[in-house]
C-alpha cells in the first residue's frame, strides 16, 4: 500500500509540473491538475478499499501523511482556481484589499482549528490511534459536519483537517508571492532611475538548466516550496533567455554515464582557479 501510493504520488507531481510548464492562465492550469489530481486519488482509494492496511500503524502513516498529500492539493488548486476567477478589476490597491481579505480568511481558520493545528505541527502522535483510524469519533477537536457525509471506508475524523493545513500553507505561499510581485511591480513602476543593467545569458542553456536543478534540490528559493517551472520562468526572464523543455533535460542528465553535473563541475573547476589566481 504504502509503496504503491509513493509511486502514484510521483507520477503526479511530473505530470502537475507538466501542466505548470504546458499552461499559463492560471484558472486552466487549476482546472487540469484538478482533474489529474482528482484521477490518482480515486485510483489510491481502489487500491486501498481492495487491498487494505497490514497494520494499524500503516493505516495511521496513510491517512495522517500519505493520503493528504493528495488530498491537499486538491485543497490548493480548487482555492487558487476561486482566488484567480474572482479577482477583482481595478487598481492595485484594490487588488491589494482582495488578497489580504483572504489571507485573513486564512488566518480565521488557522485560528479556529489551533488546537488540532498545535498538535500535528508539533509532531505529536498519542491521539493518532483515535483520530486517524477509520470509524472512531471519540475526538472531536471541532469535528466538522461534512465528516459524516463521507465515504468511512476511505476517511477517518481528521486527515481532511491535516489536507486542509497543508493546501492552506502552500495556498498562504502563493498569495503572499501575488503580494510581493505586486508590490516589486509597483516599485518598477514609480522607479525612473538607477535602471538594473540588462542581463543576459549567454552561456549553454543545458548549464543554466542544470544550475537550476541544482538550486532547486537545495531548497533555495521559498523555504523549498517554489516550483521547478516558476524558478525556470525566473530565470528566463531576469537573464532574457528561452529555456526549452526543462524535463527533457533533466532526463537527458540522469541518463548520463560519466558525469551527470558537466555544468556544476566546471563551475567548481573555475572557481577554484579563481582563488589561485
Amino acid at each position: 500500500m504504502i509503496h504503491f501510493s509513493h509511486k502514484l504520488l510521483s507520477e503526479l507531481e511530473v505530470e502537475l509540473q507538466t501542466i505548470a510548464f504546458d499552461y499559463d492562465d492560471p484558472i486552466v492550469k487549476c482546472e487540469k491538475s484538478i482533474q489529474t489530481t482528482a484521477k490518482a486519488l480515486v485510483e489510491v482509494k481502489s487500491f486501498v478499499l481492495e487491498k487494505g492496511f497490514d497494520s494499524t500503524e500503516d493505516e495511521i502513516l496513510f491517512f495522517k501523511t500519505i493520503k493528504p498529500k493528495f488530498t491537499s492539493k486538491l485543497i490548493y488548486f480548487k482555492k487558487v482556481r476561486n482566488l484567480e476567477s474572482r479577482k477583482p478589476l481595478g487598481s492595485r490597491r484594490i487588488i491589494r484589499e482582495y488578497l489580504d481579505s483572504e489571507l485573513n480568511k486564512l488566518n480565521n481558520y488557522f485560528t479556529e482549528n489551533m488546537e488540532f493545528y498545535n498538535y500535528y505541527r508539533m509532531g505529536n502522535n498519542f491521539l493518532d490511534p483515535k483520530i486517524f483510524t477509520r470509524n472512531n469519533t471519540e475526538i472531536s477537536y471541532n469535528l466538522e459536519y461534512f465528516y459524516f457525509e463521507l465515504d468511512h471506508r476511505f476517511a477517518t475524523t481528521h486527515d481532511y483537517k491535516v489536507r486542509a493545513i497543508i493546501g492552506n500553507e502552500i495556498f498562504q505561499n502563493y498569495i503572499e508571492n501575488k503580494i510581493v510581485s505586486l508590490s516589486n511591480k509597483e516599485t518598477r513602476d514609480v522607479r525612473t532611475t538607477k535602471e538594473l543593467p540588462a542581463l543576459k545569458w549567454t552561456d549553454s542553456k543545458i548549464g543554466l538548466i542544470e544550475l537550476i536543478y541544482a538550486l532547486y534540490s537545495q531548497k533555495a528559493f521559498n523555504n523549498g516550496k517554489a516550483d521547478i517551472i516558476d524558478i525556470a520562468k525566473h530565470f528566463e526572464i531576469v537573464f532574457d533567455t528561452k529555456l526549452d523543455d526543462i524535463y527533457s533535460v533533466f532526463s537527458k542528465m540522469k541518463s548520463e554515464k560519466k558525469n551527470k553535473t558537466k555544468y556544476l563541475s566546471i563551475l567548481i573547476t573555475n572557481f577554484r582557479k579563481l582563488f589561485e589566481d
